[in-house]
């Protein structure tokens, strides 16, 4: 197959977007063209902002170092906190088929699924209608400060999962300009009426996932965002953070160890110089 090749289609080529814009900025779609002799080349077509809302399979989509590193971080939070209920599946830029009628299906960058049967199954979508069941829970990350995305997470996304019944919409937005550096948590919780009404984050930012019993803490600084167990108090430990934490433990336990066998050969000295003395005292005694 020829090098793959970037073609603007006929209804972008005569836009007026000042020509230093990135048509790719959004990622890219292949289509396969077959020539003539028969070779077939890869076409590139430049994704819109409104395609990230109902993405199809061969999608390229970029991702900042900053999403990636969040996405990979909550999943391995998430997916290590529910390892003992098989029932729960956590999704990772998963796309979602609703069944509904002129309702797009986006790939949410987090969803936390109870009630799944098989949570091991090879999915390269979510059926919600063939698996009787739905995300509790879904986490969009804002990872630009580009109008468009900012305006899916934070109003088309909005009005999706609203109509798509999700129960909770948490919203992670890390430090950029618009955010004045700051890392802003907002969300939504869907009311009995099926309307979705925000979730306020409480004072120091923290917001409450009734769905799953955790708190998502913003850091102060930076992108590394807490968890919290409520009912326990519990802190979600990453993979590497617990490694870590057991390599410290196995370092002070080691350390402990040369503690207690450093006093132990010290109290057998001193034991073996008292008997050597009292041995003394009694020979010069004689």
């Amino acid at each position: 197959m020829a090098e793959p090749i970037r073609k603007m289609p006929a209804d972008l080529e005569t836009a007026t977007e000042p020509p230093e814009a990135d048509p790719f900025r959004y990622g890219w779609r292949p289509r396969y063209v077959h020539l003539p002799d028969g070779e077939v080349i890869e076409e590139q077509i430049p994704l819109t902002a409104e395609d990230l809302l109902d993405p199809q399979d061969g999608d390229v989509v970029g991702q900042s170092e900053q999403h990636f590193y969040l996405l990979i971080l909550l999943a391995d939070l998430l997916r290590r906190y529910y390892t003992e209920r098989k029932d729960v599946f956590v999704a990772g830029d998963l796309k979602m088929l609703w069944r509904i009628p002129g309702l797009k299906n986006p790939a949410p960058d987090i969803a936390v699924i109870p009630g799944v049967r098989d949570r091991t199954a090879d999915r390269k979508s979510f059926d919600v209608v063939a698996e009787g069941t739905r995300p509790c829970l879904v986490i969009e990350l804002v990872s630009s400060t580009d109008e468009e995305t900012r305006s899916n997470d934070y109003e088309k996304k909005v009005k999706i999962y609203q109509r798509a019944r999700i129960p909770e919409y948490l919203i992670f937005d890390p430090p950029t300009s618009y955010t004045q550096g700051r890392f802003l948590l907002s969300g939504y919780r869907l009311g009995a009426n099926g309307r979705y009404r925000p979730i306020a984050p409480d004072s120091q930012g923290r917001i409450l996932s009734e769905t799953t019993g955790l708190l998502f803490v913003p850091p102060v600084d930076g992108c590394t965002v807490q968890v919290v167990e409520v009912a326990t108090g519990t802190l979600l430990l990453s993979s590497m953070e617990e490694f870590e934490a057991r390599k410290a433990a196995e370092k002070r336990a080691e350390a402990e160890w040369q503690r207690a066998e450093e006093e132990k050969r010290r109290a057998e000295a001193a034991e073996a110089e008292l008997a050597r003395l009292r041995a003394e005292i009694e020979r010069l005694r004689r």
